[in-house]
């Protein structure tokens, strides 16, 4: 792979790494969090002098495109998402004593409002919606806009989300659309981060952790 590609790609490929290895120990995807977040971001900070600048330009209007889709996200899920089997999430607090699962939920806030934004934003937009332009991704400006690389980028986006992926669609577009419109990587990190912080606060709130670490029954 060439050395240019690595900053956008090292960190989602060791997220995927970490997901395999849960799907072996689904029961452990607390307790294994902490370790793919520490993971992760450490990769994202060794590479941080290679990228491009992740500073927003409009944080505040990310930030209300990240509550559109947090709006849109739980708001669309009875009407898009049909699970077949029907999936659940866990509740923490339902696993752990209280102490610990206030850590371990810590430790899921943190990775998924802070290092899965950048990771994925780093990979789908940062780097394959440009690859799939011009092989030498780095000579493509971000945000560039062509339709086979927009929707598909989009389409792999989505895919990404299981059976979710009507809902990560949405998204997807959104993000989308507000990265073309920015050319920025940081903005759409913010809104990126901002839906996924707001989601997993709806979680804790509600009560309805089928958002997060969704599993199927049976398959403890």
């Amino acid at each position: 792979m060439d050395r240019q590609a690595l900053p956008f790609v090292a960190p989602f490929f060791l997220f995927m790494v970490f997901l395999a290895v849960e799907g072996w120990f689904p029961d452990q995807h607390y307790a294994l969090y902490p370790l793919k977040t520490l993971a992760v971001g450490g990769v994202i900070a060794w590479y941080w002098r290679s990228l491009p600048s992740l500073k927003p330009c409009a944080p505040l209007a990310g930030v209300l495109i990240g509550v559109a889709g947090v709006v849109l996200w739980i708001g669309l899920d009875p009407v898009l998402v049909h699970y077949a089997p029907p999936l659940i999430g866990r509740n923490p607090f339902a696993l752990y004593p209280a102490g610990l699962a206030w850590t371990l939920f810590g430790f899921r806030l943190l990775g998924i409002a802070l290092v899965v934004p950048v990771m994925e934003e780093l990979f789908w937009r940062g780097f394959l919606m440009r690859w799939l332009i011009r092989e030498e991704f780095t000579q493509v400006p971000l945000g560039a806009y062509k339709p086979f690389s927009f929707f598909a980028t989009t389409a792999l986006f989505a895919a990404e989300h299981g059976p979710e992926w009507p809902l990560g669609a949405v998204a997807g577009l959104l993000y989308g659309v507000w990265f073309v419109r920015t050319r920025n990587l940081g903005d759409v990190m913010t809104a990126h981060g901002t839906t996924n912080l707001l989601l997993a606060l709806y979680c804790l709130v509600s009560g309805d952790w089928h958002f997060l670490s969704i599993v199927a029954p049976g398959s403890r």
